[in-house]
């Protein structure tokens, strides 16, 4: 596994690695929209323990710091009420 970049953006792709116990490991990040032979070099490399591989981009980003509180919204929001 290579280390991932340090900035990242809504143009940064995931490739993410699943094991077959849910655990989701990053395997590699690309600033722009990979090529499918980079994904799959990627997903050749290090095949071994892995059950499925996703390509994704981040929707939200999050600080490593976040404790994951609230928005400090109302609490009732989208609560279908």
């Amino acid at each position: 596994m290579k280390a991932m970049s340090a900035e990242k953006t809504y143009k940064t792709h995931i490739l993410v690695g699943v094991r077959p116990n849910g655990v989701m490991v990053v395997i590699a990040d690309w600033p722009h929209v990979p090529k499918q032979a980079d994904v799959l070099e990627e997903i050749r490399l290090v095949r071994d323990g892995y059950a499925t591989f996703a390509l994704c981009t981040p929707t939200s980003i999050l600080t490593g710091n976040s404790n994951g509180g609230h928005s400090g919204r109302d609490p009732w929001y989208k609560r279908g009420i």
